[in-house]
């Protein structure tokens, strides 16, 4: 059988990020899902990175990218990914 996945992730993080996470969100007026769902939709965006890899490795990775072609890609992802929750 396979499995149903209802779009919920429960995760636990320590105190000061779970703050800073929610204070990001109260700025934006959005909710610490809103945040999460988006730096997972990034993090898809960047799926040719192990995202296990250092901030330096993925950078050093990257150095041939150009900045304008990243922001497209991101952009593109995110924008999908809102389309797909309308529906």
């Amino acid at each position: 059988m396979p499995r149903i996945f209802n779009g919920q992730i429960h995760v636990r993080v320590a105190s000061d990020l779970h703050e800073e996470v929610a204070k990001e969100a109260f700025e934006k007026g959005t909710s610490i899902s809103g945040i999460l769902a988006q730096a997972l939709t990034v993090r898809r965006a960047w799926k040719a990175i192990d995202p296990w890899k250092s901030i330096a490795e993925v950078q050093t990775s990257n150095r041939r990218v150009p900045p304008e072609e990243v922001e497209q890609a991101v952009a593109l992802t995110v924008k999908a990914a809102r389309k797909d929750r309308r529906g």
